[in-house]
């Protein structure tokens, strides 16, 4: 009996050990910066939030994995993306109408209404079938404590969405938190709502747009690896692969109950900020396809 016991008991404290959960991460990283809900089936919103939990930026998009941006070929029906934005920002809260622009590149068009309170942004590929090529759609709002160019204290915000209120979507399914100043730990969530891949990375906007590439002190990013998942929760090691490619090294290192994955760029040496985004991926059934 105790020789089954035993093991079992370890596999237990292992098993614990790897499945953060989200309120482990918001008991030592304080409330997240942003969230993601599943709005629709196959459609994401991801919002930022001011620091009283405001709802100050939205994106509306396909879902996908946090380590990789959408695929080409995914996109959404307009009129679903319509009804969305209403739910979030009826047009009685937008103000008044200030500037609309159509913008065409090619098979992109972009198309921006600028209110009062708010800028709406939507991105199509017309290539796509007619009706379902919307790419993404944005909703920045001006009011209140999102507002940069007004003293928020002095104004009621025209509009009244906070985490709260977009918790009626159901528990995000990511969660991002401000770990250090200028890094950020973003957090996809499995069916057991444990943690199924966590992504150390600087700190991004959720909008998209270009930005430059930033890195990480690679201290620094081990330290918070160890913080999320420290090597007693890991289980054996496995395997561990690094392939050297130019200035960028790819580390990855398997072990029973996880993988961990790290990618260095030393091209700019002797500058310490060399690393880039980390991703821990926990091997779970309850995973799924939040790890693809």
């Amino acid at each position: 009996m105790s020789r089954i016991a035993i093991p079992l008991l370890f596999l237990l404290i292992v098993t614990a050990a790897v499945a953060q959960t989200a309120i482990d991460l918001t008991a030592r990283y304080g409330d997240p910066d942003v969230e993601r809900f599943i709005v629709r089936p196959g459609i994401t919103m991801v919002a930022r939030y001011a620091e009283d939990r405001t709802a100050c930026e939205m994106l509306i998009e396909p879902k996908h994995s946090i380590q990789r941006s959408d695929d080409k070929e995914q996109s959404m029906a307009t009129g679903t993306v319509s009804k969305i934005i209403d739910e979030l920002v009826p047009e009685s809260e937008r103000g008044i109408l200030l500037n609309r622009m159509i913008e065409n590149m090619g098979a992109s068009e972009f198309q921006v209404a600028e209110y009062q309170n708010v800028t709406i942004s939507r991105y199509f590929v017309r290539y796509l079938p007619a009706n379902h090529d919307e790419k993404s759609a944005t909703v920045v709002r001006k009011d209140g404590l999102c507002s940069s160019e007004i003293a928020p204290q002095k104004f009621a915000p025209a509009i009244e969405l906070t985490a709260t209120d977009l918790h009626t979507y159901g528990d995000p399914d990511v969660e991002r938190f401000i770990v250090r100043p200028g890094v950020t730990l973003m957090v996809a969530y499995g069916t057991d709502q444990a943690a199924c891949q966590m992504v150390v990375k600087p700190t991004r906007s959720i909008l998209p747009h270009d930005e430059p590439a930033e890195y990480m002190r690679p201290e620094v990013v081990t330290e918070i690896l160890d913080e999320v998942l420290p090597d007693a929760g890991r289980g054996e090691l496995l395997l561990r692969v690094v392939t050297k490619s130019g200035c960028n090294d790819y580390e990855t290192v398997d072990y029973q109950g996880v993988t961990v994955s790290r990618f260095r760029h030393k091209c700019r040496l002797p500058n310490p900020e060399i690393e880039g985004p980390a991703t821990m991926t926990r091997k779970s059934a309850s995973c799924g396809s939040n790890t693809n």
